[in-house]
């Protein structure tokens, strides 16, 4: 059960960080006509890309430490794993 609530948290993300990339993009090239919503989504935009930056992605903290290096034997997980 959790890791199925943890599955829809990450999907949930995923759809806030990608809408809110298409909405800055369209405000960007002034293409469509922007609502509430879509303002919420582009001021939550640094916001969302700190949090991918700081705990998904590949520049996070952990990795200058070794973690998310593959191991040496294939028989253990990788250390990045939870």
């Amino acid at each position: 059960m959790r890791r199925l609530i943890f599955l829809f948290a990450a999907f949930a993300y995923m759809v806030l960080l990608i809408e809110s990339v298409r909405a800055a993009v369209a405000w960007w090239h002034g293409e469509a006509t922007l609502d509430l919503l879509d303002y919420l989504l582009i001021g939550a935009l640094p916001l969302l890309a700190w949090i991918w930056l700081r705990h998904f992605s590949m520049f996070r903290k952990d990795c200058a430490k070794g973690v998310c290096v593959l191991p040496d034997d294939p028989g253990h997980p990788p250390a990045s794993g939870r």
